[in-house]
């Protein structure tokens, strides 16, 4: 029996149960974001970057059906995803190299006179 390319896509396309899947691992890894912003510890943000990537992927592999799409639609968006992570990147190490607050100042000898 020859399945018409239609079918053949819809077959391909993301079924019942990894919509189910993806909603539930959505739902874990928002707990765990919520449950991380309650401690405070060095590597806070990045494993909370880390996680808000990983719930991205999940939307657009599956809910936006990048899982169906050809490859250079997946190229595309890896080469904007890697523009906004330079982008970033360089804002952070321009800020990190900024000398913006002046040095401490000492107090003058003469000060002294002044405080009784």
């Amino acid at each position: 029996m020859d399945l018409s390319r239609h079918e053949r896509e819809e077959k391909e396309g993301v079924t019942l149960l990894g919509y189910v899947a993806t909603y539930l691992a959505l739902l874990v890894l928002a707990t765990l974001s919520l449950g991380l912003s309650r401690f405070h510890f060095a590597g806070g943000i990045g494993v909370a970057l880390l996680i808000a990537a990983v719930k991205a992927c999940a939307v657009l592999w599956t809910f936006m059906h990048l899982a169906e799409e050809h490859a250079s639609s997946r190229f595309a968006l890896v080469v904007a995803v890697s523009l906004m992570a330079i982008l970033i990147a360089l804002t952070l190490v321009d800020v990190g190299t900024r000398h913006t607050f002046p040095p401490k100042s000492e107090v003058p000898p003469s000060a002294s006179f002044y405080v009784r």
